[in-house]
């Protein structure tokens, strides 16, 4: 009943944003505000919905594909939550703070391989890369920057919450209409479980294809969980607390539990700024003889948090993607 009362009181609030996208749409669509088109290729990932939709991953599988093609990369964000403001190009001295957990996490796993680059002004940081003569630009979370023209339009949507069983915010979580999942070039289901039969792809592909371009691919993807990596400590103890700041952790959770002895999970907020008493509370609760599990997003963090977690058994579970019916990207990907 309460969940029914908030969705009719916040549903005037939809129409007013709703009146804004449309408007907004409008403006690009008939070229009074105009997409700025460059010469470096443009590829663009995002989605729909607020929050966690696997972006990440994607990012990195794409720009490995193009680094295995021997291409020059830029990745480019807004640099969500970071406590600066203005176009920056990532170096050695950056870290969460000053650049978001997910720019610095591109910057350590692609360190020296490409240039990664946050600002709100994303023209200027596509300016930047052409004046070093970058043949490729991957835009982070940027299906909704229409100020630029993309040469690729990648659209990730959870496939266990598809975008077309959303509402428009804040009665639900879509930034824009379903429809206009129509400037996608590539629908992507992310999160798939490896077991998918073609019947059940069949009928996500039919209940997205009345918001997509005619002939638009719909591929999946399913994540996969690595080895361990440490962040500190010695080996992995017998009792393991896991923690996470990601938008949608209970894949990450059910992994850990099904792998180790899982004793806790701490779920904190999307791109979370971890503080000093959030690492004593629980190392006061289970002492130092546990391993601490947790994301590559969350490890970028808690690296900084030497003076508290130096000599405690801190690990991150790395992540990729893999694409089923060994399908390749890079068919949909600009030449």
């Amino acid at each position: 009943m309460i969940y029914f009362l908030t969705k009719v009181i916040m549903f005037p609030f939809s129409v007013i944003y709703g009146l804004i996208i449309i408007i907004r749409n409008i403006l690009f669509d008939y070229g009074i505000i105009k997409s700025k088109k460059f010469n470096t290729k443009i590829i663009s990932v995002g989605n729909l919905i607020m929050g966690g939709s696997g972006k990440t991953p994607h990012v990195e599988f794409i720009v490995k594909l193009l680094l295995d093609n021997n291409l020059s990369i830029s990745i480019i964000s807004r640099g969500y939550k970071r406590d600066t403001k203005g176009l920056i190009s990532l170096s050695e001295k950056d870290n969460f703070m000053t650049v978001g957990d997910e720019p610095i996490q591109y910057f350590k796993k692609f360190k020296g391989k490409l240039d990664v680059i946050v600002s709100e002004d994303r023209q200027k940081a596509i300016q930047l890369s052409e004046k070093k003569n970058i043949e490729y630009v991957v835009m982070d979370d940027a299906y909704q920057q229409r100020s630029i023209e993309a040469d690729c339009d990648l659209l990730i949507s959870s496939i266990k919450k598809p975008f077309y069983d959303d509402s428009l915010f804040p009665v639900g979580r879509l930034r824009e209409f379903r429809c206009n999942a129509n400037r996608a070039d590539v629908l992507i289901f992310s999160g798939c479980d490896i077991g998918i039969t073609e019947m059940e792809k069949r009928n996500f592909e039919s209940k997205a294809k009345k918001y997509l371009k005619k002939n638009t691919p719909i591929l999946f993807s399913y994540i996969n969980y690595d080895k361990p990596k440490k962040i500190f400590g010695e080996k992995i103890k017998k009792n393991v607390v896991a923690i996470s700041s990601i938008a949608y952790p209970d894949d990450f959770f059910k992994y850990v539990d099904d792998h180790f002895k899982l004793i806790e999970t701490y779920k904190f907020p999307d791109h979370y700024k971890y503080k000093d008493e959030d690492i004593t509370k629980i190392l006061k609760k289970h002492g130092e003889n546990i391993t601490i599990l947790t994301t590559e997003k969350d490890a970028v963090k808690l690296c900084e948090y030497k003076h508290l977690l130096e000599g405690i058994s801190v690990y991150y579970i790395p992540i990729n993607i893999t694409f089923l019916n060994k399908v390749s990207i890079l068919e949909y990907l600009p030449k």
